[in-house]
């Protein structure tokens, strides 16, 4: 009877584990099209001329954020509307670094740390969004233009604990 429930059990636990990863994949395979997609039309209508990462950023509009070297071999970051109906090029050295970023927000809010920097697309303009905790407890999200750090908008949402 324990040799039965022993193999019911780790065959149940396999079984669950393995419709979990097959989860993952289906659930992934559209964004991992996408960014072949992405990478294919920033590569083929030359605005790039090597890719070194991507990233997906769904605020108002979802855009595709592409790290890479134009002809120049300049890093480059573009910003391609997931329906690639817009795309804007900047080189890296135009906007402030992200350590110039992390800085600015612990000034203008006197957060001790920040959990995330990360590019997107906002109102027509390149932003970093940044992720912290504030003294609340509550997880906040800061914008600032990636040109040249200009305030656009902060929002904090509740955490559970």
């Amino acid at each position: 009877m324990k040799k039965w429930f022993m193999v019911t059990s780790i065959s149940f636990v396999l079984l669950l584990l393995g419709a979990s990863v097959l989860s993952y994949y289906v659930v992934r395979a559209p964004l991992e099209k996408g960014y072949e997609q992405a990478e294919k039309y920033v590569l083929n209508q030359e605005v790039l001329h090597e890719i070194n990462t991507i990233h997906y950023y769904h605020g108002t509009d979802p855009y595709y954020i592409l790290y890479g070297l134009n002809e120049e071999l300049e890093e480059t970051i573009v910003w391609l509307r997931q329906d690639f109906e817009e795309v804007v090029s900047r080189k890296a050295s135009e906007g402030i670094t992200t350590e110039e970023v992390i800085n600015k927000v612990k000034d203008d809010l006197g957060i001790p740390t920040v959990q995330k920097v990360r590019l997107g697309f906002e109102r027509g303009l390149p932003v970093y969004e940044v992720v912290f905790i504030d003294e609340d407890n509550r997880q906040g999200y800061y914008y600032i233009t990636f040109d040249d750090g200009t305030f656009m908008k902060r929002y904090s949402l509740r955490r559970e604990i």
